[in-house]
């Protein structure tokens, strides 16, 4: 049986992306990942870009696909999926996750059963969480047994997305009854949330 076409989508989702990790920008160490997974794939992969006009200006000089969105917007990004190259299965990957390993992908695809619609990798949420009242008092703490902090890249069938749903915990939303199912995150997948993070994760990637 042939492999299911899969489009790898590495999605601009902070202008943090285009600061410098090493000597390269995180963007760009991202989209390296990207690309070493759609190879490793083989013929029926292939890369893709999503962002706006502004931020697929900053890869203008990269022969892949460009989908032009906003994918912070669930639904919108679900949309501009359904109008770009076909793929049975979407792999989406954040661009503020530099660190993030091969295994890390591999971890994901290898879940994917005909039984699973989409895949994350998650681990436990560490933080001290508190509940913060309008004017600023701590009220009360969050268990944070209940909370998961969640990685990329999510694997998706395409079949599973519905544009016309609204609010998810996903990069796309899916269908009603869609199966989901979570694996382990390795925590240097951690997003860079700020160019504050980026010595921090300088020094992560010098120790690694």
């Amino acid at each position: 049986m042939s492999a299911p076409s899969l489009k790898v989508v590495v999605a601009i989702t902070s202008p943090v992306a285009s600061q410098k990790l090493t000597n390269e920008t995180i963007l760009r160490i991202c989209i390296q990942t990207a690309l070493s997974y759609v190879a490793q794939y083989g013929a029926a992969a292939h890369l893709a870009i999503a962002g706006t006009e502004q931020d697929l200006f900053e890869v203008s000089d990269l022969t892949c696909e460009k989908i032009v969105c906003n994918p912070n917007a669930s639904k919108e990004f679900a949309h501009a999926l359904q109008r770009a190259t076909p793929a049975e299965i979407v792999m989406i990957h954040d661009s503020q996750r530099a660190l993030t390993k091969l295994a890390q992908f591999d971890r994901v695809f290898n879940a994917l059963t005909p039984d699973v619609d989409a895949i994350r990798p998650v681990c436990a949420f560490t933080e001290s969480l508190k509940s913060i009242t309008s004017e600023h008092f701590v009220s009360g703490a969050i268990d944070r047994g209940s909370m998961m902090s969640v990685s990329t890249p999510q694997l998706i069938r395409s079949s599973a997305i519905d544009s016309n749903a609204s609010a998810t915990s996903w990069f796309v939303p899916l269908r009603s009854g869609a199966e989901i199912a979570n694996v382990m995150a390795d925590p240097d997948s951690a997003r860079i949330n700020s160019e504050k993070e980026i010595p921090l994760m300088q020094n992560l990637l010098n120790t690694n």
